[in-house]
């Protein structure tokens, strides 16, 4: 699962870090960075599902990752 964030969205609200906090974090500036943009784990998948469903203004954005051959 991959993790996209449209930053022109983002309000940094924080509930992802919240609900996500070895996912996002905010830098020097309060803006918000990915962490980790690839999860494997099924904690981490949770956690980043979690973390889309509240975001209030939809922001996060989860991808299936390619498979590779």
């Amino acid at each position: 699962m991959r993790i996209d964030v449209d930053m022109k969205k983002c309000i940094c609200a924080g509930m992802c870090i919240s609900l996500a906090p070895t996912l996002f974090d905010l830098d020097g500036n309060s803006r918000l960075i990915v962490i980790k943009s690839e999860c494997t784990s099924p904690d981490d998948i949770k956690e980043a599902q979690d973390a889309m469903a509240c975001c209030p203004v939809e922001a996060i954005r989860l991808t299936d990752l390619a498979p590779t051959e």
